[in-house]
């Protein structure tokens, strides 16, 4: 089965950006820790530094199923609750030439 890729972008209430930057962090950090989990890396917008955009990479949809009920992600849920602004996530299949 092919890789899920999951971009998400999350714009931040100003207010808010320190603390969700420093859990955005905590995150990453767990979810690299994952078994399923490819790679997983996180952005913040040049333009707009309430701005941020996760770039996913899963092994398969039963990886992106574990990341999204462990503890780590559903206390990320928990504080993120109230101080975004936006949050949009796309999840993709790659479709080029690349092999990925």
């Amino acid at each position: 089965m092919a890789n899920i890729k999951i971009a998400a972008t999350i714009a931040v209430k100003p207010e808010h950006r320190a603390e969700l930057a420093a859990v955005f962090a905590d995150l990453v950090a767990a979810s690299r820790a994952e078994a399923g989990n490819l790679r997983y890396d996180l952005h913040q917008d040049i333009a707009d530094e309430n701005r941020f955009v996760f770039f996913e990479n899963w092994r398969d949809q039963a990886a992106v199923d574990s990341h999204n009920a462990s503890a780590h992600f559903q206390n990320f849920l928990k504080a993120i609750d109230g101080k975004t602004a936006a949050v949009d996530i796309v999840l993709l299949h790659d479709v080029s030439d690349n092999g990925n």
